[in-house]
């Protein structure tokens, strides 16, 4: 890795290494899994997602205990 006197990671360095992810197997493998998390993050805060069940639970033992 290519790091400048102060340093820090030149541009053209990052840029190299961004490259080369988007470009190989594990960069398509991560995109695959940051796409599979996404869907299951939206599905997670839908009107009827898994969060949104769980802040529903967490607010009515709030009422219970009153």
């Amino acid at each position: 890795m290519n790091v400048s006197e102060d340093g820090l990671v030149m541009a053209e360095e990052v840029e190299a290494r961004v490259r080369e992810l988007m470009d190989s197997e594990v960069g398509k493998s991560v995109k695959e899994r940051t796409l599979t998390m996404k869907a299951e993050a939206e599905a997670a805060l839908s009107p009827n997602g898994s969060s949104r069940a769980a802040l529903a639970r967490l607010v009515d033992s709030f009422n219970i205990g009153s």
